[in-house]
């Protein structure tokens, strides 16, 4: 069954994943035993788009696999719970003066499906919210996206924030989307910048490991 789902995975074929998922879980598979393939699939996946071997297109579809599998394993997975297997939580949000949201979307599903535990804001969320939320759930990780500039206002008042409220060393703040650059990382004072999903995984890992702030693509 286990190479069965991640051939689905690793061939975009959403109904043949979620068909073997579906006759799994009668059969007595565990859950999180299902989630734990998926999310090696999804590494792999990750791993092909990092070499070039695919593409954004199959980055997303990927990621659209990933949470039709997920919403049919949610029932078991919220009986089994076992928190100890997060990798880490992040906090993410499109900043107030931006709403868009495919991005963030696209990469709260595949850091959900690495094993990060993420609390998605939404869009258009105000610097005070995001900092409130940050310091509600004690995350270590900030993440913000945005396509248009005017966000950057209020990522530069969420960084303030934090610092104002002795959270900002113990925040690693990474940014992402179309006009972010390491110029603007620079200038709103976050500590890492890309736009490349697997690699924003790689650094909020290597930040949890100990490693290094201010880093990018």
């Amino acid at each position: 069954m286990k190479d069965k789902l991640k051939a689905a995975f690793l061939g975009m074929n959403r109904q043949k994943a979620i068909d073997l998922v579906e006759k799994a879980l009668p059969a007595g598979e565990d859950p999180f035993g299902i989630l734990k393939t998926s999310r090696a699939a999804m590494e792999e996946v990750g791993k092909r788009f990092a070499t070039g071997e695919f593409f954004l297109s199959e980055l997303i579809y990927s990621a659209e696999v990933f949470k039709a599998v997920c919403a049919i394993l949610e029932p078991g997975l919220m009986a089994k719970q076992n928190s100890d297997e997060s990798q880490g939580v992040v906090i993410i949000g499109t900043p107030k003066g931006d709403v868009h949201d495919l991005g963030k979307n696209l990469m709260v599903t595949l850091m959900r499906s690495h094993g990060f535990t993420v609390y998605d804001l939404g869009v258009d969320v105000p610097p005070e919210n995001l900092v409130k939320e940050v310091k509600r759930r004690k995350a270590p990780i900030l993440a913000l996206s945005a396509l248009i500039t005017p966000a950057f206002v209020s990522m530069r008042a969420a960084i303030d924030l934090l610092a104002a409220e002795g959270l900002r060393k113990k925040t690693f703040v990474i940014i992402g989307g179309g006009v972010t650059t390491d110029f603007a990382r620079k200038e709103i004072g976050a500590d890492a910048q890309t736009m490349n999903p697997a690699e924003a995984i790689r650094l909020c890992r290597r930040h949890l490991n100990g490693s290094d702030k201010a880093e990018q693509l």
